[in-house]
């Protein structure tokens, strides 16, 4: 005969998995778990373009960013600051007119997310306030002049006739640069021939190392530059700026097609002369038509 055995479960063993529950639930939603996810989530997303009392970089200076803006209209702009001006909001227009037409990406983190990050910025705000001094801006014309080894270094990097060390895809599969020592780039990102003029040393160097764009993190992520590598890029975008007002652009239009087809024609012509005493009937011409004489 077989006996069965139940064991009892005490009320006491119920209660400790809804008390380690709650006690979970309490954390998640206390200021100490909040700020590190906002601080985790600026440092991934935010850090390459801005700073929060370190200076301009690419985008603004996020110190007393809510003194400037309110919560909603932080958090519309960082959706997406292209339909925020698109809709004729005057703050965002003057902040793009502001930053040479750059246009900061579309985010892809929910709304809690940037709200964390805000509340984030807004704990360090208070931080920086009461005990530390701001920083100055970056000095961006301490830029030294790039030798020629490293101009020449980035151009063949940045068109691919020499490979990134960890393979990473050539710049100009998406990028165009207007510069005659370099092939013609593609149209998928914007024209890198002002990038440094818009967007400064510091700027550039920050896009470089950890992209922010979707596209470009995307094509990196496994395949990161090397530190001699982006020094070479920035070297000849800073280059290719300095001469961009004296080269031609390559938006040819209309006089490309009248060339192509002028030369087709040249070459069709000259075919039929090289080739002026082939046969013009088929092999079998002169049978068939000395059967049909027969007839």
């Amino acid at each position: 005969m077989v006996t069965l055995k139940f064991s009892t479960i005490s009320n006491k063993q119920l209660a400790i998995p809804h008390i380690l529950l709650c006690a979970l639930i309490l954390f998640q939603n206390s200021p100490c778990w909040t700020q590190e996810i906002g601080a985790d989530n600026f440092n991934t997303y935010c850090a390459v373009c801005h700073t929060i009392g370190g200076g301009r970089v690419i985008g603004p200076d996020l110190a007393g960013v809510h003194q400037r803006h309110s919560n909603d209209w932080l958090i519309e702009f960082i959706q997406s600051s292209q339909s925020l001006i698109n809709s004729g909001d005057l703050e965002a227009i003057k902040i793009f007119n502001e930053y040479n037409g750059l246009i900061m990406p579309d985010s892809f983190l929910s709304e809690n997310q940037i709200q964390s990050v805000l509340d984030y910025i807004a704990t360090y705000n208070s931080t920086l306030t009461e005990n530390s001094n701001p920083i100055s801006e970056i000095n961006e014309n301490k830029n030294p002049a790039p030798t020629p080894e490293q101009i020449s270094l980035g151009q063949n990097l940045f068109q691919g006739t020499e490979r990134f060390s960890e393979d990473g895809a050539a710049c100009n599969s998406c990028h165009d640069v207007k510069n005659d020592a370099v092939i013609g780039g593609g149209i998928l990102a914007k024209d890198l021939t002002t990038v440094f003029s818009r967007m400064g040393k510091a700027g550039v160097e920050a896009v470089l190392g950890q992209a922010p764009y979707p596209v470009m993190q995307a094509a990196y992520e496994n395949y990161p530059l090397t530190e001699q590598e982006i020094t070479a890029l920035i070297a000849f975008l800073q280059d290719a700026d300095s001469k961009g007002v004296l080269k031609q652009p390559r938006d040819y239009g209309l006089g490309l097609l009248a060339s192509g087809v002028v030369g087709g024609l040249i070459i069709f012509a000259l075919c039929g002369l090289l080739w002026r005493g082939r046969g013009k009937g088929s092999v079998n011409q002169a049978i068939y038509d000395r059967q049909v004489k027969s007839k």
